[in-house]
């Protein structure tokens, strides 16, 4: 009996002291559960150094202080920084506005004198006009080295009038074209000037009245002698005075410069570029590309063959052109 009540007791002893010992555990090198002095040491050890390594409530507090202030100061940077920008801000927007009024000004002075240029333009082109009323440009004529322009004028026109000729034409002048001769032979425009008006739109009544009128063996046409400024807004125009014709609706030229047609017995006048819309939507005219002839200046003539080494004068067309119902295009 006491054999068997001391067996376990032995085997537990044997287990207990079977066990060996390590540095780390709390329990070491003794058969009866004591704690080895050398472990409590270093497990003191231990427990010191991570409480020295531990923040304390006073070092959290001083770390929180420094973080604040680090971060008053950067606030207070991009407070500074946030009002010098907005004070420049508010300088561009000022100069922008100052700079728009400006832009402003300076259009409306631009418009203006754009305005006063257009109208000294037109002014000065009905001067230039003005003072071609009596002149008549004949083309057709035959040119000939040593050629005397006022007796050749005069023969035509005491023909084109017959017995209602006058013994004097009154001519002040005449001559030809003010240009090199033409290299493809063709004759350069006579150009003369009368006394009296009523004389030359007598003559230009009667050439109106015959467009098959010839002299020295040629065809002759009369014009009115226009300013080049003139001719090259009529050059200009021709796509639509070419489509009045078709539509046989009647027009004519007016003084200063402008296209007047007749539509259900009203006027229609145009007398700048950006006036042409509006006179085509007026007239019932379908759209008709027309170049702004104060810009872009007219279309350029398309030229022949024996043409293509000297660009001629528009005026210089041997076509005969006619616009009704008061005279030619150009």
């Amino acid at each position: 009996m006491d054999d068997f009540l001391t067996g376990p007791r032995g085997l537990q002893d044997d287990t207990a002291s079977s066990v060996p010992a390590t540095p780390g555990s709390s329990i070491a090198g003794s058969s009866h559960g004591t704690i080895d002095p050398a472990a409590l040491s270093q497990i003191s050890l231990d427990i010191a150094a991570i409480s020295a390594s531990m923040l304390t409530r006073r070092d959290k507090s001083e770390m929180v202080a420094e973080l604040r202030a680090v971060i008053r100061e950067e606030i207070a940077a991009v407070r500074a920084d946030l009002t010098a920008l907005e004070h420049h801000v508010d300088a561009l927007d000022a100069d922008r506005i100052q700079n728009a009024q400006r832009q402003q000004a300076v259009d409306l002075a631009t418009t203006r004198q754009g305005n006063l240029l257009l109208d000294l333009r037109r002014q000065v082109e009905d001067l230039d006009n003005r003072g071609r009323r009596n002149n008549i440009r004949v083309r057709g004529l035959p040119e000939a080295e040593g050629e005397r322009p006022q007796e050749i004028l005069t023969g035509l026109f005491t023909h084109l009038l017959g017995e209602a000729a006058p013994e004097d034409f009154g001519i002040v002048r005449a001559h030809r074209a003010l240009r090199a001769p033409r290299r493809d032979g063709l004759p350069r425009d006579l150009i003369c000037a009368l006394v009296s008006f009523p004389l030359k739109e007598e003559l230009m009544k009667a050439a109106r009245s015959r467009p098959d009128l010839c002299y020295m063996d040629s065809p002759v046409s009369l014009f009115q002698d226009l300013s080049q400024t003139t001719l090259d807004a009529r050059r200009a125009l021709r796509p639509l005075t070419r489509l009045l014709q078709e539509k046989r609706i009647p027009y004519k030229w007016g003084f200063p410069f402008s296209l007047q047609a007749r539509v259900d017995n009203m006027w229609h006048v145009l007398k700048w570029p950006n006036d042409v819309p509006c006179f085509l939507r007026s007239a019932g005219l379908p759209h008709v590309a027309i170049p702004n002839w104060i810009l872009e200046g007219p279309p350029a003539r398309a030229v022949g063959p024996s043409e293509m080494a000297h660009n001629l004068h528009p005026e210089q067309e041997p076509q005969r052109r006619r616009g009704a119902p008061n005279g030619p295009e150009e």
